[in-house]
């Protein structure tokens, strides 16, 4: 009997659905679906294989849900990475309801019919934080959620359902609030947070980076996608009961830099000759949102469900650059 794992990846064609499943594929046991609107491109790295279905398929489509949950007779886990980012939220809120709501209630409403009920693991973001207490001290499992933004809010709204739905046995899920993960390839995000890859990104393809803030003390949390997919897959693997059946947020780990301590590294991964590619131009939409999320945290979850953290934001750098050199 064949013990190949189906995995499902919604928002295939973005950053980090791609990632993992090369991840996944690279250790030969799972058969990966990777969906978005247009069919996803092959992810960098991957051969050509017959464990790995590139999609189309529209998540605010009932009709196109049921089709995409129909391609295996069973999953062993869904990653639901698709949806809408920070500012384009600000900017569209009726789009945000629809993607980010909507399209994934649907989504999760299908998987609660399935009789085999896969792992979920749904990206939540830790924009569901905000003021006071992103300013006055560690993000602790306790810290209530406040997010000041459509995204954190949607997000928030979200886990509050999965939470429930895993309670009444509907789902086996987990909601994973991600820092900023970077460094990203490809173009800028619509995310306040987008100048945190395009800081090094941009200056490394010899282009120019705005970076919207201008004191260099403010802080962000921030990890590498290196420690994000192996972190997924931690929480893909992790017991349903290492949390309690009405509480499944984790936040998942990462570090603690200002601003002044990412231009530290970049002088030191990239060379001071590159710092002119960097210019400051203040927007204060992408400040509001930046300075309402967490500036520091404890991670009790994480680190009691052994996930793993970076070192520091050189490391992170330096793991982009070299990736970029390769």
């Amino acid at each position: 009997m064949s013990t190949t794992k189906n995995i499902l990846i919604t928002g295939g064609a973005g950053f980090l659905g791609p990632m993992l499943a090369a991840r996944l594929l690279k250790e030969g046991s799972y058969n990966i679906t990777l969906t978005d609107l247009q069919a996803p491109p092959q992810p960098a790295g991957v051969p050509s294989t017959s464990n790995l279905s590139l999609v189309a398929a529209d998540l605010t489509s009932p009709a196109d849900i049921s089709r995409l949950i129909s391609l295996q007779t069973a999953w062993h886990a869904v990653f639901i990475f698709h949806g809408i980012m920070s500012v384009g939220c600000e900017e569209n809120p009726a789009l945000s309801t629809k993607v980010n709501l909507n399209a994934t209630q649907a989504l999760l409403a299908a998987i609660s019919s399935l009789s085999q009920k896969p792992r979920v693991v749904y990206a939540s973001t830790q924009a569901v934080y905000g003021p006071p207490y992103t300013a006055t001290g560690p993000i602790t499992d306790d810290t209530p959620a406040t997010p000041v933004g459509v995204y954190g809010t949607h997000k928030l709204i979200m886990e509050a359902h999965i939470n429930d739905m895993n309670r009444r046995g509907l789902l086996d899920a987990f909601a994973v609030r991600l820092p900023t993960v970077t460094v990203r390839p490809g173009a800028p995000s619509r995310s306040a947070a987008a100048f945190l890859s395009g800081i090094l990104r941009e200056p490394l393809a010899g282009l120019e980076c705005v970076i919207p803030i201008q004191d260099r003390s403010a802080r962000q949390v921030i990890c590498s996608p290196r420690v994000m997919i192996e972190n997924f897959v931690r929480v893909m693997n992790a017991p349903s009961d290492a949390m309690p059946s009405h509480i499944r947020a984790i936040y998942m780990p990462g570090i603690s830099v200002t601003l002044g301590e990412m231009y530290e590294a970049f002088e030191e991964v990239c060379g001071k000759d590159k710092l002119k590619l960097l210019r400051t131009e203040r927007d204060e939409e992408a400040e509001r949102l930046l300075n309402s999320w967490p500036q520091t945290a404890e991670f009790g979850n994480a680190k009691r469900l052994g996930l793993v953290f970076d070192e520091s934001c050189a490391q992170i750098y330096r793991e982009y650059a070299d990736s970029v050199k390769a």
